[in-house]
C-alpha cells in the first residue's frame, strides 16, 4: 500500500498542473494550429487535438518530476507513463459527456434548464471516475483511499474551476 501523499504526487498534482497549463494555452491561443476540434458534430469545438497533445505530456512530465524529486522514485519510465496515462484517460473521460450534451443541444460550458445540479456534478466527475478506475488497477490503493482521492480531487476541481472562472481564465464555472 502507498501512503496518501504518494497518490497526491501521482494523481492530483500532475492533473492540476496539466489542466491549469492547458487552460492558459487555450486562453492565449498557444499552438493555435492544434486547436482544431476532434469532431465538431460529435464533441463540439472544445475537444481539440491541442488538449490531447498537451495534457498527457504535461501530466507525464509533472508526475515524473514530482515522483523523482519528492518521492525519490527511480523508476522514471513508470512515473512518466502513469502521468501520461492519467492525462489521456482524463480527456477520454470527457468525451461521452460532451457527446451527450452536443446531441441534447447543450452548448459548451452550458447546461440544460432541468437538473442543473446533476449536470454540474457530471461535468466535474466525467473524467474523474474513469481515472479513478484506471488508477485503482495500476497502483496499490485501498478502496477507502480511492474514495478519499476521488472526493479530494472533486473538491479541488470545483474550487479551482471557480477560481479560474473568477480570474477570467475559464469562461464558465
Amino acid at each position: 500500500m502507498l501512503d496518501f501523499a504518494t497518490h497526491i504526487y501521482t494523481f492530483i498534482l500532475p492533473l492540476f498542473v496539466g489542466n491549469v497549463l492547458h487552460m492558459l494555452l487555450v486562453k492565449r491561443n498557444t499552438f493555435a494550429w492544434l486547436a482544431r476540434p476532434l469532431s465538431l458534430p460529435l464533441f463540439g469545438a472544445g475537444k481539440t487535438y491541442r488538449a490531447f497533445l498537451v495534457m498527457p505530456l504535461v501530466c507525464g512530465f509533472t508526475c515524473l518530476l514530482l515522483r523523482t524529486a519528492v518521492l525519490h522514485d527511480a523508476n522514471l519510465g513508470w512515473s512518466f507513463a502513469m502521468g501520461f496515462i492519467l492525462g489521456l484517460v482524463y480527456l477520454l473521460g470527457e468525451l461521452p459527456n460532451s457527446y451527450v450534451k452536443r446531441h441534447m443541444g447543450i452548448g459548451a460550458g452550458q447546461s440544460h434548464d432541468r437538473l442543473k445540479w446533476l449536470q454540474y456534478v457530471i461535468d466535474k466527475t466525467d473524467s474523474l471516475l474513469p481515472m479513478c478506475l484506471v488508477y485503482y488497477f495500476l497502483v496499490a490503493i485501498s478502496v477507502r483511499d480511492l474514495l478519499l482521492l476521488f472526493f479530494v480531487s472533486f473538491l479541488i476541481h470545483v474550487t479551482f474551476s471557480w477560481l479560474l472562472f473568477r480570474i477570467r481564465v475559464k469562461k464558465s464555472f
